[in-house]
C-alpha cells in the first residue's frame, strides 16, 4: 500500500512539475523595428517574474492581419497606433491594455557614404534609396512625409527601392543594396556597421507612436497586462530611450 501511495505522490509530483515546465510562453508579435530592445527588455521580465517570452517579429501590418485571422498572439506591440485602435474597435484587443511604449525616431542612414548631409544632395544623387512599405509600414509612412517636405518625393520616386518593413529596409542598406535608407534610428545605434546618418527632425513627419496591446483572444491576459505594466516602469522607459526612441508619459 506505501508503495501504491508513493508511486501515487511521485506521479503527482511529477505531473505539477511538467506543469510548470510546460507553461505555455507569453507570445509577443514585435515590430521589426523594436527587435534589438525587445530582445534585451524580454530576459529582465523573465528573470523578475519566472514567466518565459516566445518573440515573433515582422511587419505591424503583416501581424495586424495574421491576428484577424486568429494568430495565437497574446501580445501586440505594434509601430503605430492605427493597427491596435482597429483591434480594438473590432473586439480583438482590449482597450483598458493600451499603452505608447516609445515614440519612433527616423533616420537617413549609409552604410558605405562618408556623409549623408547635406541632405538634399545626398538623396538627388543616390542610385537607390531604400524605405519601408508606406502603405503597411509606419517608419515607410514617415520616410514619405519626410520626402514630400524636402519636396523630393516626385524627384526620387524611380529610385526607391521599397522593403515590406523597416527590417528589411534596414537590409536593403546594410548590404549597400541602396547607397541611403529610410530606417529607424534604434537599428542604426544597435547595428554593427555605424556608417553615418541624419536624424529627421520630429517636425517633418507625422508622429510614431508605437502601441501596445494585450490581445482579447489571449488566455495569458494577467501575464500580459504584467508585461506591458513593465514596460511602461520607469526604469525601463529610460531603457527604451537609450536605444533611441522618445518616451512620453501616457
Amino acid at each position: 500500500m506505501f508503495t501504491s501511495l508513493l508511486k501515487i505522490m511521485t506521479l503527482g509530483g511529477f505531473i505539477a512539475f511538467t506543469g510548470i515546465a510546460f507553461a505555455e510562453p507569453l507570445r509577443l508579435a514585435v515590430a521589426s523595428n523594436f527587435t534589438s530592445p525587445i530582445q534585451k527588455l524580454a530576459p529582465i521580465f523573465e528573470q523578475e517574474t519566472g514567466h518565459k517570452i516566445q518573440l515573433s517579429f515582422g511587419s505591424s501590418g503583416k501581424f495586424f492581419a495574421q491576428i484577424q485571422h486568429g494568430a495565437p498572439f497574446d501580445v501586440f506591440l505594434s509601430a503605430d497606433q492605427a493597427k491596435p485602435d482597429k483591434l480594438i474597435e473590432k473586439g480583438l484587443a482590449l482597450k483598458s491594455s493600451q499603452i505608447i511604449y516609445a515614440r519612433g525616431a527616423l533616420a537617413l542612414w549609409s552604410a558605405s557614404l562618408k556623409s549623408v548631409e547635406p541632405v538634399d544632395k545626398t538623396l538627388l544623387e543616390a542610385r537607390k534609396i531604400a524605405i519601408a512599405n508606406p502603405k503597411l509600414a509606419p517608419y515607410g509612412k514617415a520616410a514619405k512625409e519626410t520626402l514630400t517636405k524636402l519636396a523630393l518625393w516626385s524627384k526620387l520616386k524611380g529610385k526607391l527601392v521599397q522593403g515590406e518593413n523597416i527590417g528589411q529596409t534596414y537590409q536593403f542598406t546594410y548590404s549597400k543594396n541602396a547607397d541611403v535608407g529610410f530606417v529607424a534610428l534604434s537599428q542604426v545605434l544597435a547595428g554593427d556597421v555605424k556608417g553615418h546618418y541624419w536624424k529627421v527632425p520630429n517636425s517633418y513627419h507625422s508622429a510614431i507612436k508605437q502601441s501596445a496591446v494585450v490581445l482579447s483572444s489571449s488566455h495569458q491576459k494577467e501575464v500580459a497586462n504584467a508585461f506591458l505594466a513593465f514596460l511602461m516602469r520607469a526604469d525601463i522607459q529610460q531603457k527604451i530611450a537609450s536605444f533611441g526612441y522618445q518616451t512620453t508619459p501616457q
